[in-house]
């Protein structure tokens, strides 16, 4: 019997697909921290297939685009998100640190990084 035209693109295999991009960035070391000394600001980054996305699983807050349009419309949230929080249950992230006075230059960074997402949209 033929399967629905809907479902001949989602199989078992899919609906893992979102679980396995999770445990991919975990186990790949994706997932990274980058700790401002000595205030303890902390700065989250998971690089993805294609960008690099800044986080804070605290805020609840992603720089991707799914983030925008999945997760604050209440939608689920996004894998970058649930990886930081896998990665920190696990304790399997890459932490570095650096000087509070470079804080400001991370900042800058990120703001560029996400204008330049927004540009090649």
């Amino acid at each position: 019997m033929e399967r629905p035209y809907l479902h001949a693109f989602y199989t078992p295999d899919e609906a893992n697909k979102p679980m396995s991009r999770v445990n991919e960035a975990v186990t790949s070391g994706s997932v990274k921290l980058m700790l401002f000394l000595p205030s303890g600001k902390k700065l989250w980054l998971v690089v993805g297939n294609d960008n690099e996305y800044w986080a804070d699983p605290e805020l609840g807050f992603c720089s991707c685009k799914d983030f925008y349009f999945t997760t604050l419309s209440g939608g689920d949230e996004c894998y970058h998100l649930k990886s930081i929080r896998k990665a920190l249950e696990e304790n399997r992230f890459m932490s570095m640190e650096f000087m509070d006075n470079e804080y400001i230059q991370f900042l800058q960074a990120i703001a560029e990084d996400s204008a330049n997402l927004l540009g090649r949209s």
